[in-house]
């Protein structure tokens, strides 16, 4: 089931928007200003972003600005703004799709349905890395790849979190809880999964983020 997060705060529209999307067979979380919007979306995995441009707090393209450091995720922009400029200052900054309030829903959906899909397609190269918890098992394009507890413990955290930067401490608190030992810790697994995917592949499978930390690329076809 996809994962959508909705970031709005007009009541009626919440409801609205909750409602038909839950219909349609979504998990939706409801962010009613921007700091919850980058709060829930630092938290969860989504799908796609339903974004809203007047939102307390920070604005949608400030919003929007900070996913983009870190999430290629689909973002949608609602907005009761119709003049060409904020449509261009948006699709500047990253958005997929731009929808004018009031929007027709039949069209809202299908933007919606388009730009999951999307996605789901090119995620797709993906499924030759396979991690797999309950077997404890990694597999790339059919080869089997041997794992040390640690480093199929980060490589499971990153490929839950795929497509989104992860900072060393984050792993940490993930793999390990309370640490307070050295963050190269990270660095040096990190590299020993590289050398075993390397067997199977030669796409960098795990990205170095220069400043930030790491991040779960799709295998591409």
């Amino acid at each position: 089931m996809h994962q959508i997060l909705l970031c709005e705060d007009e009541v009626n529209i919440i409801s609205f928007l909750r409602d038909e999307l839950t219909y349609e067979g979504y998990r939706v979380d409801v962010a009613p200003d921007g700091g919850t919007a980058l709060r829930f979306f630092a938290e969860n995995s989504y799908d796609l972003v339903l974004l809203d441009v007047m939102l307390p707090e920070k604005n949608g393209l400030e919003v929007l600005r900070e996913i983009r450091k870190t999430s290629t995720v689909p973002v949608i922009i609602l907005t009761a703004r119709k003049e060409v400029y904020d449509k261009v200052a948006f699709l500047n900054a990253g958005a997929d799709d731009y929808v004018t309030k009031p929007f027709d829903t039949l069209e809202l959906l299908a933007r919606v349905k388009r730009n999951v899909t999307r996605t789901a397609a090119e995620v797709a190269p993906a499924q030759g890395l396979v991690v797999d918890r309950d077997s404890h098992r990694v597999a790339v394009a059919g080869q089997e790849i041997a794992l040390t507890n640690t480093e199929f413990d980060i490589l499971a955290y990153l490929h839950d979190h795929a497509d989104k930067v992860k900072t060393r401490e984050e792993i940490i608190r993930a793999v390990f809880g309370d640490f307070y030992g050295e963050s190269n810790i990270i660095d040096a697994n990190v590299k020993n999964i590289r050398a075993k995917l390397a067997v199977a592949t030669s796409q960098e499978i795990i990205q170095t983020v220069r400043g930030k930390g790491y991040i779960l690329r799709p295998l591409r076809p």
